[in-house]
């Protein structure tokens, strides 16, 4: 009997610890998506079905914005402490935290099925290296400028076609009539440095006279000089343009992800400078229906009528595995899951385009009620240049968005910045 109670007594003891350690078992996830409601309500859906499909898992997902990223993720990975999964920004930061052991090769560890789902974006270069994918990308974008229709019309200006976009002079022009109306033309976050790098790359690819070959890629190792048309006009265009007042004198001062937007959402501006798909589920609803399809998307401004449509097309959010987790199976587990079929129609259905389109019922496309995501789809299909925007060189990447901004404030001329780029980047011709 006694013995018999003893048993009982332990295997209940046994349950309550494996109990414990499954409930133990929390994944924890970030990235810098804060404020993107598709992605938002999209990862609520995941996390939900991912811990039904797992019992004792725990999924804790963060965002943060750009600008505040970087000051968690670099110190808490460098402590240990780090979370078990996290996006980061394509560039300079993927060598900082692979060099340092923080980052599985994803290659390594998908299965076949895993792959398919990707197609080509299991390989995608600005995610890579060594031949090996770091981080799972999640979602497509084009890269654009959004604006209100119904602005655009009052001011007496007529859209372009659709993936046809204003020249700079044009916008010069716009802006002139929204400022007479207390408008801006364009609401700008240059705080947040990819909003001014993005732009500059556009329109240096609009004018590079040797398309497909990389020239800005050239630029930034040292290979050729900066003192080419195909960089100082744009920078001339950026002198052109914070002159003119196409964003107002204190947008120097405004993140994107907060400001900026926060700013256009309350119609203080005709368009924002800088904007993507990632957000075509945090439009403002009334002016994204149906009934209102009222936001038009377009690129970056042209540099004259006379340049080929250049696109910014990429990946947005991207998922790496902390290679020094506890969790590192389970993980990986949900990584696999967010480019699954399921989903990439949860995405879809959020208003958010999957990197693994391939991989999902088109038909949902074509069904959707989001007159944005289904410009954006048509964005990603329009032919035209293509720009690279994810480059490693930090220290080059650093002194051309010093030199832009030094520019805005009229303590650099477009020589001087060109100087410094041939300087910085070591090019001796």
């Amino acid at each position: 009997m006694f013995k018999n109670i003893t048993k009982i007594i332990s295997i209940i003891l046994l349950s309550f610890s494996i109990s414990t350690a499954l409930k133990a078992e929390t994944i924890k996830v970030i990235d810098w998506q804060g404020g993107v409601v598709g992605i938002t309500d999209s990862y609520a859906e995941f996390i939900k079905n991912f811990e039904a499909a797992n019992p004792g898992v725990t999924v804790e997902y963060t965002q943060y914005t750009v600008a505040t990223y970087n000051e968690y993720l670099k110190p808490a990975l460098s402590s240990g402490a780090g979370p078990d999964i996290f996006a980061v920004y394509p560039g300079p930061d993927v060598d900082d935290i692979n060099n340092a052991g923080h980052l599985v090769n994803l290659t390594e560890a998908m299965d076949s099925e895993w792959q398919s789902w990707l197609g080509e974006s299991a390989s995608i270069p600005a995610l890579s290296r060594n031949g090996g994918l770091l981080m799972a990308p999640q979602d497509a974008f084009t890269e654009e400028l959004w604006v209100y229709k119904d602005m655009i019309a009052d001011l007496g200006f007529e859209l372009p076609a659709f993936g046809d976009s204003y020249t700079v002079d044009e916008w010069i022009e716009i802006s002139a009539a929204a400022n007479a109306k207390g408008l801006d033309g364009l609401m700008f976050g240059p705080v947040e440095s990819w909003c001014v790098w993005d732009g500059f790359y556009n329109m240096a690819n609009q004018l590079n006279p040797e398309y497909p070959v990389d020239l800005t890629n050239k630029a930034l190792n040292g290979e050729i000089s900066w003192d080419r048309d195909m960089f100082r006009l744009p920078l001339e265009a950026y002198k052109k343009m914070h002159e003119a007042g196409v964003w107002r004198e204190d947008s120097l001062g405004m993140d994107y992800q907060v400001q900026a937007w926060g700013k256009w959402l309350d119609r203080e501006g005709v368009g924002i400078y800088c904007n993507g798909d990632w957000f075509t589920a945090s439009a403002p609803a009334e002016h994204n229906t149906k009934d209102n399809a009222n936001i038009f998307m377009m690129s970056y401004p042209k540099i004259n009528g006379d340049v080929p449509m250049t696109y910014n097309k990429a990946t947005g959010t991207n998922l790496g595995v902390n290679a020094n987790s506890d969790n590192k199976d389970m993980a990986l587990k949900f990584v696999r899951y967010t480019n699954s079929p399921e989903a990439s129609t949860i995405f879809a259905k959020n208003g958010v385009i999957p990197v693994a389109l391939a991989a999902m019922d088109l038909d949902i496309l074509a069904a959707s009620d989001n007159p944005l995501f289904n410009d954006g789809i048509k964005m990603l299909a329009t032919e035209g240049r293509n720009t690279e925007i994810y480059y490693p060189q930090a220290e080059a990447q650093k002194a051309l968005y010093d030199g832009i901004m030094e520019i805005f404030l009229g303590v650099a001329s477009v020589d001087d910045v060109i100087n410094k780029m041939n300087k910085v980047t070591g090019f001796d011709g």
